[in-house]
């Protein structure tokens, strides 16, 4: 289907070795649904497999990058299904992002939230224009998983005010946290992405790649814990609404850490 009949994005050859995905639903600040999920997977993993493609812009047509699931559609959904289809049936775009054997840079502006946050999450460069908000407001209303993503990036403290709260960070502080590599005018949102991107494609056939196989090898730990979170989404997928129970997983990892506590607050003369 790259280049093809999409309905809820555009997959274009920008030249030079690089490819854009454009989020299309602008009409709804690019909020996603199952469709248009599976047409995102869809076409990074078309950019994967095809030879002339070095590096991937990912980005959203209109006021937002992505604002997140469509809840609407999903509500939808549960009523007609079963209270667990979505979180059964969206599996994460970790696959075809952090994953992806391709560079996939990511252009963020207006909205960045919940399953938009952590698709920007998953690319490799992150560039926002000065109007980006960023954040994970599902824990308002009851939904907690992504939260391991969440924390690799911004580390535990941060992580546990700005998810637990639900409230948005900007542009800025998100640099300052690591989370966007440089913020820009939004007018130079694309022109600077797209350079960025042909700067990347224009490197030896395979450096990039390898580059980024390496990194991910010295976050081995992240991957993991992306496995985990889509492990806790499947086990807890009766719950979209407050009161989650941790899944079994959860529930021995906390237990070995209040464990080794135990065992250190026992021995204090052995130190």
């Amino acid at each position: 289907m790259a280049g093809g009949q999409y309905q809820y994005i555009k997959y274009e050859d920008e030249g030079g070795g690089v490819a854009s995905v454009t989020l299309n639903r602008p009409d709804k600040l690019n909020a996603f649904n199952l469709p248009m999920y599976e047409e995102i997977c869809n076409a990074l993993a078309a950019a994967e497999e095809d030879e002339s493609v070095r590096v991937v812009v990912l980005k959203g047509e209109g006021r937002a990058f992505c604002a997140g699931r469509d809840f609407t559609y999903s509500a939808e959904l549960q009523d007609e299904e079963a209270p667990d289809a979505w979180r059964r049936r969206y599996k994460l775009f970790a696959r075809w992002t952090l994953a992806n054997n391709k560079m996939v840079i990511c252009l963020v502006q207006g909205y960045a939230l919940g399953g938009g946050g952590t698709l920007a999450l998953g690319c490799d460069i992150t560039i926002a224009a000065e109007s980006a908000k960023f954040g994970y407001p599902e824990t308002r209303h009851g939904i907690a998983s992504k939260t391991m993503l969440w924390a690799w990036f911004l580390g535990p403290k941060v992580a546990m005010e700005i998810v637990a709260t639900g409230r948005h960070i900007t542009a800025e502080r998100g640099q300052k946290y690591g989370l966007v590599n440089r913020v820009v005018p939004a007018d130079q949102l694309v022109t600077e992405g797209l350079r960025i991107a042909r700067e990347i494609a224009a490197m030896p056939y395979g450096v990039p790649e390898l580059i980024k196989r390496q990194v991910n090898a010295s976050r081995s730990d992240f991957i993991r814990m992306s496995v985990h979170d889509r492990m806790f989404d499947l086990e807890t997928a009766h719950w979209d609404a407050a009161g989650v129970e941790p899944s079994p997983w959860m529930l021995s990892a906390e237990a070995t850490v209040k464990s080794s506590l135990m065992l250190d607050a026992q021995a204090p003369a052995n130190r």
